[in-house]
């Protein structure tokens, strides 16, 4: 009895996100949608589920296919309690690749993570939830009275951002006199050593070599990511820099990068890099030839 009731069950656990979800678009499921989430409490209590909605499905599966082929319906019908269990695990496993790809998409601007690729929530990426940050604060470069202000929310260990820019200096380059470019950091935690490398980098700006440093982390990631401190000053030595020890160590612009970290959270940044062209927004691996694209728009080209 106890076996005959975990593998019904089995089968009213999948039946209600399938209803629940055509519930939405017609009023019809809504009723099957009830009473395949009666029948999960009722079986998860071990208790018969009264409904009928197990037998009704059994019985619509295999008239479906006895129409196609009596002996298919009868092998079945033999082995229903197994497919019962086979399409449970699908659907667990189809829920928990939808939830990590979620997840990628929120941190990478990519369901599949760091490798990029194809990712069916492509369509979701220039969210109109996104605000545009409200202050200057960051590396400013370009025209501070052009008519056109770019935002880029980065994090120097992220692939993305180092993917991105070839593009950024690209644009301050053809569009140095037509733009405004800021550029926030935005550490993610996930990425060893993010919010090291931006304090790093505010040092090397306060030294007065901020591009160059910038450039020496985007160049090799890894490195820095897996030497951390001594990658640092090892970098700042090379270059020359007047005073980066006592600056990293002391952690002279750590309050800097968290208020800088802090106003990507409230402008609903969930994912590196992201740029805003006069507002509009741009998340994930190919942000930076949109965000270009949307400038030569802007600009008429």
């Amino acid at each position: 009895m106890i076996i005959q009731l975990v593998l019904f069950l089995v089968l009213c656990i999948v039946a209600l996100p399938i209803f629940a979800i055509l519930s939405i678009f017609s009023a019809k499921y809504r009723a099957l949608a009830r009473r395949a989430l009666y029948c999960v409490v009722r079986k998860a209590t071990l208790r018969p589920c009264e409904t009928g909605l197990d037998d009704e499905i059994k019985a619509q599966a295999l008239s479906g296919i006895m129409r196609l082929s009596p002996a298919a319906a009868g092998f079945v019908s033999r082995n229903f309690q197994a497919f019962s269990f086979l399409f449970t695990i699908l659907l667990i496993a189809s829920m928990a690749l939808t939830a990590q790809g979620l997840y990628n998409f929120a941190v990478y601007g990519n369901c599949n993570g760091p490798e990029g690729g194809f990712c069916i929530y492509n369509g979701l990426q220039n969210p109109l939830f996104l605000k545009t940050p409200s202050t200057l604060q960051g590396i400013r470069a370009g025209n501070p009275n052009a008519s056109i202000t770019v935002f880029e929310f980065g994090c120097y260990t992220c692939p993305y951002t180092q993917a991105s820019e070839d593009q950024v200096l690209s644009m301050l380059k053809k569009y140095n006199g037509s733009v405004q470019f800021v550029f926030k950091p935005f550490p993610l935690p996930n990425h060893p050593h993010s919010l090291d490398a931006a304090v790093a980098a505010a040092c090397a700006g306060d030294a007065g070599k901020y591009w160059e440093y910038r450039a020496a982390l985007f160049a090799n990631q890894a490195y820095f990511m897996e030497g951390g401190d001594a990658a640092f000053k090892a970098t700042a030595s090379k270059l020359n820099l007047s005073g980066f020890d006592s600056c990293y160590d002391s952690r002279k612009f750590l309050a800097q990068v968290q208020t800088t970290l802090q106003e990507g959270k409230e402008c609903g940044i969930y994912g590196t890099p992201t740029f805003f062209v006069n507002g509009k927004a741009f998340v994930g691996l190919d942000s930076g030839n949109k965000a270009e694209a949307e400038i030569r728009r802007l600009l008429g080209n």
